[in-house]
This record gives C-alpha cells, sequence and structure tokens, in this order.
C-alpha cells in the first residue's frame, strides 16, 4: 500500500512539473493576438447572434471590424483570421466557430492557396492554433491532421510542446515566464475579434511612397497550381458551409504590397470561386482602393495591413456591399442586440471617435 502511495505521489508531482514547465518552455509569436481571449470571447456571444464569420490572415484580422459593420447596417460577424496562412488551421478554426453559431455568411480570404509549406515550416501558425483551441476533440483531430500531412511529425510532441522545444532553456526570454492561453477578462466588447491596429505607418517597410495604378500592372496570367493540401482543406469548409446552408464569400483585402501578385492570380482564383458557388469581393484593385478614399499614410500601417482607420472605412464599405451581394438583417433596432453590439458601437466610438 506504501508502494502504491508513493507511485501515486510520484506521478503526480511529476505531472505539476511537467505541466510547469511546459507552460514556460512553449511556441511564443511575435504580437499579442489575444486568440484564446478571442475564442473563448465568442463562445459567450448569445445565441443566433451572428451574422458573418471570418477566417483569413492578419490583412484581414486588420480590415475586417464587425463592430462597424454592425454600426452601419446592422451586421453582426466575429473575427477569426490571424496572422500566417493555412487552410487547415483556418478548417478547424471554423469548426469551432460552428459549434456555437450557424452565421448567414463565412468569409475567407483563401490566401494559402498557392503555399506549399508543410507543418514543420510554419509551425507558427499551427501551434498557436492547437494551444489556444479550447475544444479538446478538434485539438486532437487538428494534431492527426497535422501528422497525416506530414508523417514525420510526432502527435505526442504535438500534444505536449515540451518535447519538441526541450532546448530552448538558453533562449528563454522574460516573455516566456507571462502566463498566456488565459482569458483576459479586459477584452473589448467592441473587438469582436479584430485587431484595430493603432500602429502608425511605416515608410520603411514600403517600396513605394503612394497608391498609383501600376502597382497592380502584371506581365502575364499566374496559372500556377494551387496547393493541393490546402485546396482539399478550403474545398471542405466550402462544403461545410454550403451543406449548413451558409453562404461563402471570398474576401480579398486591399494589400497593396501584393498588388500584382493578387492581379496575376485573380482570374485563376476567381475560376474556383465560380465553380464552387463562392461569392467573391475583391477590394485589391486600384479602383477599389481609390472607391473606398484609402490613403497609405493615414490607413495603412504598412504595405499590407489597414490600421483603425482604414478598418473603419473598409468595413463601412463592406458592410454596403454584403448587403448589395446578399441582402443581409439590419438588427440595428432589435432589443436583442443592445448589449452586446449597439451598446459596444458606443463604446467604441468614445474610445476611436473622440
Amino acid at each position: 500500500m506504501k508502494n502504491l502511495v508513493k507511485i501515486i505521489t510520484f506521478f503526480i508531482l511529476f505531472a505539476f512539473v511537467f505541466i510547469h514547465i511546459q507552460n514556460i518552455i512553449h511556441y511564443r509569436w511575435i504580437g499579442d493576438e489575444d486568440l484564446y481571449s478571442r475564442n473563448i470571447d465568442y463562445s459567450k456571444a448569445s445565441k443566433s447572434s451572428i451574422d458573418v464569420l471570418c477566417f483569413g490572415t492578419s490583412e484581414l484580422w486588420a480590415a475586417y471590424a464587425p463592430i462597424i459593420t454592425y454600426e452601419e447596417s446592422g451586421i453582426t460577424g466575429y473575427n477569426f483570421a490571424i496572422p500566417h496562412r493555412s487552410a487547415v488551421t483556418a478548417y478547424y478554426q471554423l469548426m469551432y466557430a460552428l459549434k456555437y453559431q450557424t452565421p448567414r455568411v463565412v468569409m475567407c480570404d483563401f490566401s494559402a492557396l498557392y503555399d506549399d509549406r508543410l507543418p514543420s515550416e510554419s509551425d507558427g501558425i499551427y501551434e498557436k492554433v492547437v494551444d489556444s483551441l479550447p475544444d479538446n476533440r478538434l485539438k486532437f483531430e487538428l494534431i492527426k491532421d497535422i501528422c497525416t500531412i506530414e508523417p514525420s511529425q510526432s502527435f505526442t510532441t504535438w500534444l505536449f510542446p515540451l518535447l519538441r522545444y526541450h532546448t530552448m532553456w538558453s533562449e528563454l526570454k522574460e516573455i516566456n515566464f507571462l502566463p498566456d492561453y488565459i482569458y483576459d477578462n479586459s477584452y473589448p466588447i467592441y473587438q469582436k475579434g479584430s485587431w484595430l491596429n493603432d500602429e502608425p505607418f511605416d515608410r520603411e517597410s514600403c517600396s513605394f511612397s503612394s497608391i498609383t495604378p501600376d502597382l497592380w500592372e502584371f506581365a502575364e496570367r499566374d496559372t500556377s497550381s494551387f496547393s493541393s493540401t490546402n485546396l482539399r482543406y478550403y474545398d471542405m469548409m466550402i462544403n461545410e458551409c454550403q451543406s449548413r446552408g451558409i453562404k461563402v464569400v471570398a474576401l480579398l483585402p486591399p494589400k497593396i504590397s501584393s498588388g500584382s501578385e493578387y492581379a496575376a492570380r485573380y482570374a485563376t482564383k476567381k475560376e474556383y470561386f465560380d465553380s464552387k458557388n463562392v461569392y467573391c469581393l475583391n477590394y485589391n484593385t486600384y479602383e477599389q482602393v481609390e472607391r473606398m478614399g484609402l490613403n497609405l499614410e493615414t490607413d495603412y500601417s504598412d504595405g499590407a495591413h489597414l490600421n483603425s482607420n482604414g478598418a473603419i472605412k473598409f468595413s463601412r464599405y463592406l458592410a454596403n456591399d454584403l448587403n448589395t451581394l446578399l441582402d443581409l438583417p439590419d438588427h440595428r433596432n432589435d432589443p436583442y442586440y443592445y448589449d452586446e453590439w449597439t451598446n459596444a458601437v458606443r463604446y467604441f466610438n468614445n474610445v476611436y471617435l473622440k
């Protein structure tokens, strides 16, 4: 009996120490994306209160502000976009989101269509989604898919990142000792998953000084093949949405620094969208940037990302374009949305539009 108690005590202490060390030694990414808080915040939204969900990269995270689409047209939404691109992680973010809401629309930038990188070559995005998923079943399924996509990967080391990052001892910084994957109670009610980036324009990050039509010029259409893995997961996202009666919209943000690349690939991507009955709103053209009145120095933080001022402009146009395309309901006079949306608009305006 004493030996059994010793064994149990040993395993309890081992588990305690292991978990404590793993909280220090695991992947940390630059920037505070509040991904775990966003997941939890979204799960607390009132039932059947979200019209639009958004998945994609940091350009969409910076551009789409659901609080503005509500203020402009009464359209509610939540932004799940995060830096870097992977259709695999986007699919699992979608499946998590659909546990709680059945939106009318899912928007996606389909930015990983041409990205063939394996999980080991971009483990940052995979690790952050794995670690931040509150749903353990989806977490396990995502890890299994990672190991199927790249058989050299180990399920155990993805589940317990300490086993993968145990050599980090010499690289530890102050940030490693700060807690993460915890819900931030101060997460603003108006944020709704968006970035609302207040960083000033970084002129050194741009090879151009103004927005001109030639930034979208290209020699010939890009007919490169799509990534087979990411294409399969985008197809899965589309099929999942359409099987639930959810409209899918390809939303291409005004990423000026990649204007010519977007333009060269647009025809090929549009053929794919049409073949899958996916709507498309392409804002990455000179005409659209002019239409929205976007200014490089006042509305961008760099050549790719809108700041909060640019996000407000973009989201107002997006609200009207979504309404023209899909005729979404206006919830602004519905008392059901007062606390989470109408009140949040007032809070947002007090912070950003003083």
